[in-house]
């Protein structure tokens, strides 16, 4: 299958409706370098680079490094950068922009100007229709499950009811780490699957030998949501969030060594590279659609 395609992969100009998730202190040029040549799409937070002139240079590695469209996330609350890594966006022409937390009006005005394409993070329909009214090109269901800052419904009903009640294209996150739960998801409407949990567990991640291998150690009740760490409800691994809790290590940074995961945790067992990876996903959506087909 040299193609999946759906409208979210004609505008990006991608082979694959597959989406590495913008993932904090993990994502870099490296993952959105090897995304790219993979034939689907990856989206680093601007803040993972401790200045903006470092986020600029990050932005020019990856172009020089593929020809491939990358995306950026802007967290528009409390960030005191966003006028200047909005800007290093705009400059550089970044295709795809995702923003979390806040209203995203003005960048979604700044990246239309000059033909790129905003995705606003949701976990509910009240926020879809806020961002809808600002113009966003589309919704990312932040669904119950999902590594990180989560919303409290679950994929397949929060999809499908986005779509229908936005017209949207909604790309759906949480707990996706199989070709066969992407299948499901495009089925249920979605535009691409939003994944990246299954991405932690590869060779181009970043993440800390023993993160990596704590995901594939866990189940999906090792997964807890705790607005402990961050003031808001986020997914973590177990056994990092029980270090954090009892203080047993006094030199825990919350945000580095407190480990976030989704309940999709259950379906990883290996730490293969991106390329391998991304290529197994598209064979088992390929055999997933194949044995429906036969049914």
């Amino acid at each position: 299958m040299s193609q999946i395609i759906t409208p979210f992969t004609k505008k990006l100009g991608i082979r694959y409706p597959i989406v590495v998730a913008p993932m904090f202190l993990i994502s870099n040029p490296d993952m959105l370098v090897a995304a790219g040549e993979a034939g689907c799409i990856g989206i680093m937070p601007s803040l993972n680079l401790r200045s903006a002139a470092l986020f600029e240079e990050a932005v020019l590695e990856i172009k020089k490094r593929t020809a491939a469209p990358f995306g950026i996330n802007l967290i528009l609350l409390q960030n005191p950068r966003l006028e200047e890594d909005l800007a290093i966006c705009r400059r550089h022409q970044v295709p795809l922009v995702v923003t979390s937390l806040g209203n995203p009006s003005e960048v979604i005005q700044a990246v239309h100007a000059y033909g790129g394409q905003v995705f606003c993070d949701v976990i509910n329909l009240h926020h879809a229709r806020k961002v809808k009214a600002a113009g966003a090109d589309g919704l990312v269901a932040v669904s119950y499950g999902a590594g990180g800052h989560a919303g409290k419904i679950a994929a397949h009903v929060l999809v499908p009811w986005l779509k229908e009640a936005t017209g949207l294209p909604v790309l759906a996150s949480g707990s996706i780490a199989t070709g066969v739960q992407i299948h499901a998801m495009l089925a249920l409407g979605a535009a691409a699957a939003y994944m990246g949990t299954r991405f932690i567990a590869t060779q181009e991640s970043p993440a800390d030998p023993a993160y990596k291998q704590s995901i594939l150690d866990a189940s999906p009740e090792d997964i807890i949501l705790s607005p402990k760490v961050t003031g808001h409800d986020c997914n973590f691994l177990k056994p990092s969030l029980d270090r954090f809790e009892e203080g047993t290590d006094a030199g825990l940074k919350r945000w580095k060594d407190v480990w976030s995961a989704g309940q999709g945790v259950g379906l990883i067992d290996d730490i293969p590279t991106m390329d391998v990876l991304v290529k197994r996903l598209v064979a088992e959506f390929k055999q997933s659609l194949s044995l429906l087909s036969q049914s």
